[in-house]
């Protein structure tokens, strides 16, 4: 699997890029942020998510960690792979996409062009379940650490700092991220599950 590229850009058609690595060309469909960013005849580096079909193979490039691990969420939803994840992620800023999907805001979602209403559901449901699992299986492997080496003196992560770093895999500054919590724990003072708290820190974010 290809999973970063780095070389001069050559061509750029519609959506996508050719990129010449060691003289061999690729190309890679990008969202609209990471084309803005593109300049033809200079050298750069992708994050590439390599789509294997029976038919073809096909690669989608990201110019940010954030964009692709997006990416990576939606294309987990249910009814939307990759091709319509990338229409997603060029039609909406990452930041108002994680608001809606945090607030279960439907209405929202539907505003973006090619997602209706079902597919805007899907997206709150699922995606607001995986970005709570993500903190859950953290906060669940660090708590194993602690117990496994026995240290007494180490600390055992809180509830606030799982859903920071959950904030941060998505690609969020922990300055942001941080913030979007401190503000969560005051609106709603009773969470006291990582994922609950993640879900209301993305109403802030």
């Amino acid at each position: 699997m290809i999973s970063r590229l780095n070389g001069e850009v050559i061509e750029v058609n519609g959506d996508s890029i050719v990129i010449d690595v060691a003289g061999v060309g690729y190309e890679v469909a990008c969202t609209s942020l990471t084309l803005s960013r593109i300049t033809i005849g200079a050298r750069t580096v992708i994050s590439i998510y390599t789509d294997v079909r029976e038919d073809a193979i096909r690669l989608f490039g990201f110019d940010t960690q954030a964009e692709r691990q997006m990416f990576l969420l939606l294309n987990r939803v249910s009814g939307i792979g990759p091709r319509s994840s990338l229409d997603v992620l060029s039609n909406v800023a990452i930041r108002d996409l994680l608001r809606a999907i945090g607030s279960g805001d439907v209405r929202a979602l539907m505003a973006i062009k090619g997602v209706g209403k079902k597919k805007a559901e899907r997206i709150v449901v699922e995606l607001r379940d995986l970005v709570a699992n993500m903190a859950g299986e953290r906060s669940s492997a660090l708590r194993a650490m602690v117990s496994v080496e026995g240290n007494a003196e180490a600390t055992i992560p809180s509830i606030s700092g799982d859903a920071v770093a959950a904030l941060e895999v998505l690609g969020f500054a922990r300055r942001d991220a941080e913030a979007a919590v401190s503000q969560a724990s005051r609106s709603s003072q009773n969470l006291t599950v990582v994922g609950d708290l993640v879900r209301e820190a993305l109403r802030h974010v």
